[in-house]
This record gives C-alpha cells, sequence and structure tokens, in this order.
C-alpha cells in the first residue's frame, strides 16, 4: 500500500508546446511522466528543457482506495496534480493507467469484505464475555485517607 505508484501517466506541457508551436517530433521533448499513490507520488515535467523531476507528499493519506478510484476519474485528479503549483506552465493529461499496487489493494479490501460477509451468513456463534463483578474491599490504607 506504499508504493508510490498505483497511478502513472503521461503529461504535456501544454504551454511549452503552444509557445514553440510544436509538431509531432517535437511534441516528445514536451511529455513528461506523473506517478503517485496513496502516500506520496512525483512527476517529469519535460518543457523542452530536458526533464525536471518534483516529489510531493500532499493529502492522500486521508484518501481511502475506493474514494481514490472515484476521485481519479471523476474529478480528474491527475490533471490536478501534474497542475499543482505550477504557475507559468499548463500540463494536460494524455494517458493514465491504474498499477498493480491498487489492484492489490481492492483484492484486499474486496476479500475482507467476502470474508466478513461468510461469517455474518454463516451464523457462528461467538462466545460471549461476562464481566466480573470488584468485591468492595477495605484496607488500611483506604481508611488512613
Amino acid at each position: 500500500m506504499g508504493t508510490q505508484k498505483w497511478m502513472t501517466g503521461k503529461i504535456l506541457c501544454k504551454t511549452g508546446a503552444d509557445l514553440v508551436n510544436a509538431t509531432d517530433p517535437e511534441l516528445v521533448k514536451f511529455i513528461g511522466d506523473i506517478y503517485y499513490g496513496l502516500f506520496r507520488g512525483g512527476k517529469i515535467r519535460q518543457c523542452g528543457l530536458g526533464g525536471r523531476r518534483s516529489k510531493f507528499t500532499r493529502g492522500f493519506t486521508a484518501l481511502a482506495v475506493a474514494s481514490f478510484i472515484a476521485a481519479v476519474k471523476l474529478h480528474r485528479l491527475t490533471e490536478r496534480i501534474a497542475n499543482f503549483q505550477e504557475n507559468v506552465f499548463q500540463f494536460v493529461i494524455l494517458e493514465e493507467q491504474y498499477e498493480s499496487s491498487i489492484w492489490l489493494c481492492v483484492a484486499s479490501a474486496t476479500s475482507h469484505v467476502v470474508n466478513l460477509l461468510l461469517i455474518a451468513i454463516s451464523g457462528v456463534r461467538f462466545p460471549e464475555f461476562k464481566t466480573k463483578t470488584e468485591e468492595a474491599t477495605v484496607t488500611a490504607e483506604d481508611i488512613m485517607y
């Protein structure tokens, strides 16, 4: 769960490509990579000047697996992360795909839920714990104070 690559993708530096009016063979200089997971991630910005790596560790600790998947698709999470704290350049997402670590977490959560459902359906009676009542005992120390 702590791996950095739950989601990977390709980002295009739209501002740089528009500035030089890049065509198809030149566009490769403006395509970078982005990756992130539940706890941290990073991106390699390609804006025509070579790759510049940056890392981030914000706000992912509170996400659950289901909301993570929903946020990626419904709220364009990859695009928001790619353009986070970018004042000059604007990035466009070219492609994104889920990596194996997220599917491992989804499978683990699914098997956990199935296990709980099977236990509930089977009707297994678990032993109940009875609490003992404490007897009131008075000692010499209690009387002194």
